[in-house]
C-alpha cells in the first residue's frame, strides 16, 4: 500500500498524481538548465562537446547512439546546433524556453 491507497482500488494516475509535474518534464528543464551553465563556461571541456556532433567515419547499421544534442532538440523545438547554441548564448532567451517548455509561470 503506497498513498494509503490499496492496489485492488484501481485508482487513475491523474487522481493519484493530481497537479504534480510529470516526471519527463523534471528532467528536460534539468538537462536544458545544464546545457545552458555548461555553454556559460568556455574554460570547460564540456563547453567544447556540448553542441559535437561526430561527421566522421561510417555509420554502423541499427540505431545511431544519441549524443546530447540530440536530447536537446526535442527539448528547444529547433533542428539547427547553431540556432541552439545562438539561444543558449543570449541567457534571458534560454531561461525563458526552459521556463514555457516546463510550463512555469514567469
Amino acid at each position: 500500500m503506497a498513498l494509503n491507497i490499496d492496489w485492488m482500488q484501481h485508482k487513475p494516475n491523474k487522481e493519484v498524481y493530481g497537479n504534480l509535474p510529470r516526471a519527463t518534464m523534471k528532467i528536460q528543464e534539468r538537462r536544458m538548465r545544464l546545457a545552458g551553465h555548461i555553454n556559460g563556461h568556455p574554460e570547460l571541456v564540456a563547453n567544447r562537446l556540448l553542441l559535437w556532433e561526430p561527421n566522421h567515419g561510417v555509420r554502423s547499421r541499427g540505431r545511431q547512439a544519441m549524443t546530447y544534442v540530440d536530447s536537446i532538440r526535442p527539448d528547444t523545438d529547433l533542428s539547427d546546433t547553431g540556432e541552439i547554441g545562438g539561444l543558449m548564448a543570449n541567457t534571458v532567451l534560454w531561461r525563458q524556453r526552459i521556463d514555457t517548455r516546463t510550463l512555469k509561470p514567469p
